[in-house]
């Protein structure tokens, strides 16, 4: 499942072990970067990676945070963007997931 900003504020369902991706628009190089905010014992962060060109240098472009369900129940999954050296948060992404056991 791809999730994005769209999704937001929305409810999606999942199964134990199944992965999903949220794809958030992104312009790293201004500071502001989206960190994952997860009950770890819910929702394990596989992969953190951003993908967009190389020039010029600095363009905007998508991070791709990559998530695994590990257990049945309701978990909510939250990711905010800010500077990792502040605790203004600028925007966010959040969704509540049903994870059904296999």
């Amino acid at each position: 499942m791809k999730l994005t900003q769209a999704d937001s504020g929305g409810r999606r369902s999942a199964r134990v072990g199944e992965t999903f991706t949220v794809a958030l628009a992104e312009s790293p190089t201004t500071g502001y970067r989206w960190h994952a905010e997860i009950d770890t014992s819910a929702l394990l962060q596989t992969n953190d990676r951003f993908d967009g060109p190389t020039e010029p240098r600095g363009a905007a472009g998508t991070r791709q945070l990559t998530f695994t369900a590990l257990r049945a129940g309701l978990t909510r999954l939250t990711v905010v963007k800010r500077r990792s050296w502040e605790a203004d948060v600028v925007d966010e992404f959040a969704l509540d997931i049903q994870v059904e056991a296999d």
